[in-house]
């Protein structure tokens, strides 16, 4: 047994994460002193009756500058478990008493950058320490020493299962795959890190790798609920069918990452039809639904909607899962959640603090799930991840050894489910996880395998928790959660820039796609990412407008040069811009308080190419010049360009004419009487 002194500092090592491939040592040294790291490569998940063999590889690493003399590698079995925080502690601390221990010597010094796998054996039905009439939950401390001095130590959870059991837990996880936007707006890649990922086998290439694997053998697949964002499985296929670089370097096909990409999108559809698993979708580009609710993009919603749903069912192949909904970034609120029922949603992947959840005396875990109520009196189950598992998976320190950071989550689980082993009748106690999207390669195989295989839980999808645990789900409030929007200019700029693009799609006739992606690219305007980049959105926005902004510029008439009528009525002929490569219909009109229009002074029309005239019969009220307001616009009433014509009108109007003679004649008449009448006097 280690004197406390070396305890205490096997729990810094612990914390300053010694213990993991790239850390630092045990404790503080002389610089002669040996610098060690210890990395748990493989463990037993869970012992049985009849399985009781624990088997453990360590790997030692020597980061020191001089060889390691006498290198062992001890292990160390405290006493069972019974609660949490004395789980949670012991990871820091380590055992809290001896009740097993034994020490394997390494053969020869362990060299400097030096590393070695220790393989490990514990009988645990030859321990008595390990009661084998009762399952349970055991720290095992792993150390690595040098002459017999601590360098680096973890510890790890030994579970052993007594006999098959009687209450599992009911369980439920879900992950979500979705990237950031790696494509601009032209198509080429300007994130350099989606290529990384194809080329590692990182991100989301290990994520659905890892749960392609779990439907291989049909008969043994669990429960799969997976949320997909629809952006993310077409940035798949951009990069499948070739892309080109920022750079300007062009990626055939036929390269390795697009051939992973290719892979990845396969084992999606791949997954998508095993009747094991679920797959829902987020809005096309996953924006923060409040962010679009609360400002003058709340009508963008719909588009994102059908578009991502369009686009996962193009992609794998059959529609998405409605009835599961997961908002992106977990941001709710009251119109979110009328929005999601409205979807046709009837359970809600939360947060662990989606909503205030009661706490119990006794320090069990909180229900995984509860009640929310829209304001119009409709209900949803929201299913919650369990905080502390949360914790522990989104911690740096664990997640840098994937193995021993998924062995640490099972013995996390392990002890919640014998915090109360055989729960009384009807009480059926359940937990729920979400694996964050983030883990590493090395940690996808590890954390599913136990998760999936663990004989206390007991897997189910996530809109059946709710209804399986007693007692039942309570009503809650929704929680106030900090929630990032878009400023008010950015989402004014969005919501005109969409106005624009809905005018330039009602115009267009050909070709449809180039109005398809512009629709596109508003709708990765508004992606979650860019409320804390909105520089990053802008780059979709000015690449709409400067196709729209182009478009309707160049189909203005040109106005440039002065009519001359010689006579009251004439025709007006207006030549046309230049449409370029597509086929427009506008509506064409002419206002004036000077000139009357014959014809109604408006036009529809069609255009293929530069330059065609269109006319309009007019009078003019008034010689001289009078001025007309063209106005192109699109079918909902958008004016799309506004000019001026100038007439200049040289005819005598007959009415003016009659008048000036009267008035003529009148001055004539008036000048004769005065006239006559001096000569008379």
């Amino acid at each position: 047994m280690r004197p406390p002194a070396m305890k205490a500092r096997a729990a810094t090592v612990l914390v300053l994460a010694s213990i993991v491939s790239a850390a630092a040592p045990a404790r503080a040294q002389d610089e002669t002193e040996p610098l060690g790291t210890i990395l748990l490569v493989s463990q037993t998940p869970w012992t049985t009756k009849d399985r009781p063999e624990l088997r453990v590889v360590v790997r030692v690493t020597n980061v020191g500058t001089t060889p390691m003399p006498a290198p062992d590698v001890g292990w160390t079995l405290g006493p069972k478990i019974s609660a949490r925080d004395e789980y949670e502690r012991a990871l820091l601390e380590g055992p809290a008493d001896v009740r097993a221990a034994d020490t394997k010597l390494l053969e020869q010094d362990l060299p400097a950058a030096g590393s070695e796998d220790v393989p490990l054996e514990i009988a645990t039905d030859q321990l008595t320490a390990i009661d084998p009439n009762d399952s349970g939950v055991y720290p095992l401390e792993l150390e690595l020493r040098s002459e017999g001095v601590s360098v680096a130590s973890i510890t790890s959870a030994a579970i052993h299962i007594a006999r098959d059991p009687l209450a599992p837990l009911t369980f439920s996880w879900w992950t979500d795959v979705d990237t950031p936007v790696a494509f601009a707006p032209s198509g080429e890649l300007i994130d350099p890190r989606f290529e990384e990922m194809l080329e590692t086998g990182s991100g989301v290439v290990a994520q659905v790798r890892a749960l392609a694997g779990l439907v291989e053998r049909p008969k043994q697949a669990p429960p799969i609920d997976l949320v997909v964002a629809p952006a993310t499985l077409e940035q798949l296929e951009q990069a499948a069918d070739g892309y080109r670089r920022a750079d300007g370097t062009e990626v055939p096909a036929d390269t390795r990452t697009a051939a992973v990409a290719a892979e990845t999108l396969g084992l999606l559809r791949t997954i998508a039809e095993s009747p094991d698993a679920r797959l829902s979708a987020t809005p096309f580009a996953a924006p923060r639904l409040p962010a679009l609710l609360s400002s003058v993009l709340a009508s963008q919603l719909d588009e994102q909607w059908s578009t991502g749903d369009a686009t996962f069912e193009r992609l794998l192949g059959q529609p998405p899962d409605r009835s599961i909904a997961r908002p992106p970034g977990l941001a709710l609120d009251d119109a979110s959640l009328e929005a999601l029922d409205g979807r046709g949603a009837s359970t809600i992947l939360g947060a662990p603090d989606s909503v205030a959840r009661p706490s119990d005396p006794l320090g069990l875990a909180p229900p995984p799930a509860a009640v929310v109520e829209t304001a119009t009196g409709g209900r949803l189950d929201i299913v919650l991840p369990d905080p502390s598992v949360e914790g522990m998976l989104t911690d740096r320190e664990l997640r840098r050894d994937p193995v021993w950071a998924a062995q640490a989550v099972l013995g996390e689980l392990a002890t919640i489910w014998r915090e109360l082993p055989v729960p009384p009748d009807p009480q059926v106690r359940g937990i729920a996880v979400e694996l964050p999207r983030d883990l590493s390669a090395p940690m996808w195989g590890p954390i599913l395998s136990r998760l999936t295989r663990a004989p206390f839980l007991d897997p189910v999808h996530a809109d059946r928790i709710a209804g399986a645990i007693d007692p039942p789900a309570e009503l809650a409030d929704l929680a106030a959660r900090p929630r990032g929007r878009f400023s008010i200019e950015y989402a004014t700029d969005l919501a005109a820039t969409a106005r624009d693009v809905t005018a330039f799609g009602s115009i267009v006739e050909e070709p449809e796609t180039e109005v398809a992606r512009l629709r596109r690219a508003i709708l990765y305007a508004g992606s979650s990412q860019y409320i804390a980049d909105e520089g990053g959105g802008r780059m979709w926005i000015d690449a709409v407008n400067f196709v729209t902004d182009r478009t309707f510029t160049a189909l203005a008439p040109d106005t440039s040069r002065v009519l001359t009528f010689t006579s009251t009525t004439g025709r007006i002929p207006l030549r046309m811009g230049d449409p370029g490569d597509r086929v427009v219909q506008v509506r064409l009109q002419l206002r004036s308080g000077r000139v009357d229009f014959l014809d109604g002074g408006t036009r529809t029309v069609r255009l293929d190419r530069a330059n065609e005239v269109v006319t309009f019969d007019a009078e003019v009220k008034a010689a001289g010049r009078s001025s007309i307001e063209v106005l192109v616009l699109a079918p909902s009433g958008l004016v799309l360009s506004r000019s001026v014509l100038i007439v200049r009108s040289t005819a005598l109007n007959p009415i003016a004419l009659i008048i000036t003679i009267a008035a003529g004649l009148t001055l004539v008449i008036l000048w004769s009487r005065r006239l006559f009448r001096r000569r008379t006097g």
